[in-house]
């Protein structure tokens, strides 16, 4: 990757990255401001490709702002680094971005092992197109309109490689490999979206009061992680997953999947309780982490299994200290 390529992929990313490095996670993935409309789910949604594999959403001014947020104020980027990026790309990391949503789309091209151009993030709040066009032609991107938006595009160092960031509405845009983007377009256009992806939304519609949250087919992201088959082989028989989060003074929520059949269900329960039973033992002599075993709750019926979590703030604070007391490495 050339230095003009990373310039453009950091400017445009950086207004993703940087606000979910609060301490969210954001993978491939990794999304209105409030978190449920009238229909399930935010607004965003109409932007995601019917065929999404895995939607995931972070309201992100409820993290800035969340007690939660300053375990990690230490890993934040420097006051420079935050007022170089607000100078450049006039986006004020703490109070411009409200929400943000990623997708992963599976590519249709079995051959691809770019997995990457097949994810779209919006993200929602409030930035200034026309500077950012600037900073993005003289870094050698190009711009063009598309069914009636504005792109900003960065052909890489290969075919195929390019990279934009689309303005699909005044406070809202789209990050991603270009066809991604494109393709977000289309399917706001046409409303052929994930909402109507029954399947999907109905995991969507069981979220409750989460302010960050991911959904998805585990089968198909395991397959486009495209791991060892010796690796596939000891995955669970899962189908669907879901991980719902509410964030405030800790981090509380539930991770449920959904196995292939009863009898899977079952297995991984069992799995999951051996797995509770050993972390109890292990963890009695530290207040933090015992707290946070004890607040795992295993639920689930038919083909359903479910755990419920509550991580205190004190699980930090104790993370810290057991790192603090790390002897350092002699090397």
């Amino acid at each position: 990757m050339t230095k003009k390529t990373r310039n453009f992929v950091l400017v445009s990313g950086a207004i993703l990255i940087i606000g979910l490095g609060t301490g969210l996670v954001a993978s491939y993935l990794g999304l209105p401001v409030s978190l449920l409309s009238s229909a399930a789910g935010p607004d965003e949604l109409q932007y995601v490709p019917q065929n999404a594999a895995v939607v995931a959403y972070a309201n992100v001014r409820d993290v800035m702002n969340s007690e939660f947020r300053q375990h990690f104020r230490q890993h934040e980027p420097s006051s420079q680094e935050r007022n170089e990026f607000l100078e450049k790309t006039g986006v004020n990391i703490e109070q411009d971005i409200d929400s943000v949503v990623a997708a992963f789309v599976p590519s249709s091209d079995p051959s691809s092992n770019r997995p990457e151009k097949s994810a779209v993030v919006l993200a929602r709040g409030r930035f200034e197109a026309g500077r950012l066009e600037t900073l993005a032609l003289e870094h050698g991107g190009s711009a063009e309109d598309y069914m009636g938006k504005r792109l900003l595009i960065h052909q890489g160092d290969a075919p195929g490689d390019a990279m934009a960031v689309g303005f699909v509405e005044p406070n809202l845009v789209a990050l991603g490999g270009l066809e991604a983007v494109r393709q977000a377009i289309d399917a706001g256009s046409s409303n052929r979206n994930v909402m109507s992806n029954n399947d999907l939304m109905r995991l969507v519609a069981d979220l409750d009061n989460s302010n960050a949250w991911a959904v998805g087919r585990f089968d198909e992201l395991a397959r486009e992680a495209r791991l060892p088959a010796e690796v596939q082989g000891q995955l669970p028989p899962v189908t669907w997953f879901s991980v719902a989060g509410h964030i405030n003074g800790g981090l509380s929520g539930v991770l449920k999947a959904e196995a292939r059949d009863e009898a899977a269900a079952q297995n991984l329960r069992d799995i999951v309780r051996g797995f509770l039973a050993m972390a109890r033992l292990q963890s009695g002599s530290r207040p933090g982490i015992q707290q946070l075993v004890d607040s795992l709750q295993l639920t689930g019926e038919g083909t359903t299994v479910a755990l419920s979590f509550n991580i205190p703030s004190e699980f930090f604070d104790a993370l810290e200290a057991m790192s603090k007391a790390k002897p350092a490495d002699p090397r």
